[in-house]
């Protein structure tokens, strides 16, 4: 029963109902893919998918099944061939770029017809968000700028112009990641993350609640 419960609320995720739509057999790249989280997420949906990462790190840091290249996003193109990849993953590094437009571009040369990408991005909104000072040195953004790394708000807006115009793709959708049936939930947790002194929990119960992300998707025809 928690099980199937699980499941019905983490399908309004908007993340997580993009990955489910991917399906098996399928070569996906992540830019931006850090230490592995989304892609373990995906590689534990579809074990026989081809997973490719793009980051700064250094390779021992990156899990050892993700096909890791250490590219610049902002200066350097994307080194695989044209019609190369099913989907693309795409969260919480757009804002971070100084050149974002010229991926553009590079996105739909590497997407096959058909294949589609994923953005998520802190809400321009953000940056009237307090910037909270409740157990700092847990770090964690309540603030758009409290990333000092974080370099230019989006709007849903500015996203599906990214899409249709930068990238030459037709918009499927832009809009707010807020799980409804997690308000519940995330209105208990922000006391109860006081009371623990879990600043993270607060930060993920405030995202939710607020809409502190944005996501579009778009897809290559």
């Amino acid at each position: 029963m928690l099980t199937t419960l699980k499941k019905i609320v983490q399908s309004r995720d908007s993340r997580w109902s993009f990955f489910n739509s991917i399906g098996h057999h399928k070569r996906i790249l992540e830019l931006g893919c850090g230490y592995g989280f989304n892609c373990i997420t995906l590689k534990n949906l579809f074990p026989e998918i081809e997973i490719h990462g793009i980051d700064l790190l250094d390779n021992n840091k990156v899990p050892d099944f993700i096909e890791y290249k250490r590219i610049d996003l902002d200066v350097e193109p994307l080194p695989y061939p044209g019609d190369f990849f099913d989907a693309i993953v795409f969260t919480h590094v757009i804002e971070h770029l100084r050149c974002p437009m010229r991926l553009g571009k590079e996105i739909n040369r590497v997407l096959r017809r058909g294949g589609k990408i994923y953005i998520e991005t802190p809400n321009w909104t953000t940056v009237f968000v307090p910037s909270f000072g409740f157990k700092r040195e847990q770090h964690g953004p309540f603030n758009f700028f409290d990333d000092p790394t974080h370099i230019k708000p989006w709007s849903k807006h500015g996203l599906f112009e990214f899409l249709s115009q930068t990238c030459k793709l037709r918009v499927k959708r832009v809009g707010t990641v807020r799980n409804w049936l997690r308000v519940p939930s995330s209105v208990f947790s922000i006391p109860v993350g006081i009371i623990k002194g879990k600043r993270g929990e607060i930060i993920t119960a405030l995202w939710n609640l607020y809409g502190w992300c944005i996501y579009g998707i778009g897809i290559k025809e």
